[in-house]
């Protein structure tokens, strides 16, 4: 049986990675055999900084879309894995099989037709930009030791651009419309799953 497959796409900073782990768990919860999947392994294998992470242009969608027809026909597939240090796909790749439902995040989920019509839900996340920024900021700086200047420059010059050109735009195919989880997900979930 094909899983049900539901997109997570925001801004960045928006909290597609904290919705879609809450979302997996409150799946769980309520029975459902879960798998996740961030559409940030599937940055192209360029083996040096991209000028701009924040467009379309510097993802593999043509490996995306074959993935995800693939677990629509039931069948398992072998997720890539992207360091962010080396800008290269690393060899290990995360088997992920069709289960009951599968959480993808991801900033251009809604780019593609050839994306789209494999989502079963669609979630969008509207959350207020100066807040990403900050969230960004933070996570920049603890996660991946960048300086502030630095980020800054790449979230005006980059960033908010590529949110204004591409994700904002593309909220039209959005299923559902939410700031975040309700505190208490169990029943939003389950008319989800409806």
């Amino acid at each position: 049986m094909a899983p049900q497959l539901i997109a997570v796409v925001g801004a960045s900073g928006s909290g597609k990675t904290t919705v879609a782990r809450q979302l997996r768990s409150t799946l769980e919860q309520v029975g459902q055999r879960t798998d996740l999947i961030s559409m940030d392994s599937y940055y192209k294998a360029v083996g040096h900084p991209l000028n701009n992470y924040d467009r379309p242009a510097a993802f593999d969608f043509d490996l995306m879309v074959e993935d995800l027809a693939q677990l629509k026909a039931g069948q398992p597939i072998d997720v890539p894995t992207y360091d962010f240090v080396t800008h290269r796909r690393q060899p290990e790749v995360v088997r992920v099989e069709p289960v009951d439902v599968i959480v993808v995040e991801g900033l251009f989920l809604y780019a593609l037709e050839e994306l789209l019509q494999h989502f079963d839900a669609r979630i969008y996340l509207e959350v207020d930009p100066d807040l990403c920024f900050q969230r960004r900021s933070d996570r920049d700086q603890r996660e991946r030791g960048r300086e502030p200047e630095d980020i800054k420059r790449q979230y005006f010059d980059q960033v908010y651009p590529g949110y204004q050109q591409y994700i904002y735009p593309s909220r039209v195919h959005a299923t559902h419309t939410i700031e975040a989880l309700p505190d208490d997900p169990v029943e939003w979930v389950q008319n989800l799953l409806k």
